[in-house]
């Protein structure tokens, strides 16, 4: 009797060890959704906005629920990130901590902004548990078109231009300069490495 009450919850265990995965990465999907479909809210409304404000209260403050925007505030959603060649749709997110990968794409701070002269850096997790994210960036060829979209509704798009591997300390990777770039950062090597790729703006649709 005691063997099969042991072989019974030795079966539950390593069904829930078996089972976590699958759960880590429904939630992380799950999750990502909710923020595109809210920042795609933001971008809807923000656009009637600059056409009519309703007694003071703007559309976009009736249109999301308290626990909506609240979730907004402390994520800090910036824009969306689309690329056609991976087949990925994801919020991106002011920072790069553990919180902001594990829900999104990550801006990294003090480089350019969405469509902004300078640098725009973006981070995501190689291989998550809670999503895609990065995982296939390797796979971009030359030309492949990355949208990027901020909260205006503006839409900048950039196309690859080449790929690199570096140190993982190596703070090139955020040089600014004069022109308007993108640069992808991701893990690669088992997390020692880091694989960059570097964007060019090619067209705003303001």
């Amino acid at each position: 009797m005691k063997r099969k009450i042991i072989a019974g919850i030795l079966i539950i265990v390593g069904l829930a060890i078996m089972s976590a995965p699958l759960y880590w990465r429904w939630s992380g999907n799950r999750r990502n959704e909710q923020m595109v479909q809210e920042i795609e809210q933001i971008i809807e409304q923000e656009a009637e906005n600059e056409e009519k404000e309703d007694h003071g209260q703007t559309a976009l403050e009736a249109a999301i629920s308290k626990e909506d925007a609240a979730t907004l505030a402390q994520t800090e959603v910036i824009g969306l990130i689309e690329i056609a060649a991976l087949d990925i749709k994801y919020a991106v997110l002011e920072g790069a901590g553990s919180y902001e990968l594990s829900c999104g794409i990550g801006h990294i701070p003090d480089t350019a902004g969405i469509g902004e002269t300078g640098n725009c850096v973006l981070a995501g997790h190689n291989g998550s548990r809670h999503g895609t994210y990065f995982t296939n960036l390797k796979t971009l060829k030359e030309g492949d078109v990355i949208k990027l979209t901020d909260k205006k509704g503006s839409r900048y798009f950039y196309e690859v231009e080449s790929m690199e591997v570096v140190d993982p300390y190596d703070n090139s990777v955020k040089n600014q300069g004069e022109g308007k770039v993108l640069t992808l950062l991701t893990c690669e090597n088992s997390g020692t490495m880091r694989l960059t790729v570097r964007c060019s703006l090619k067209e705003a649709v303001e």
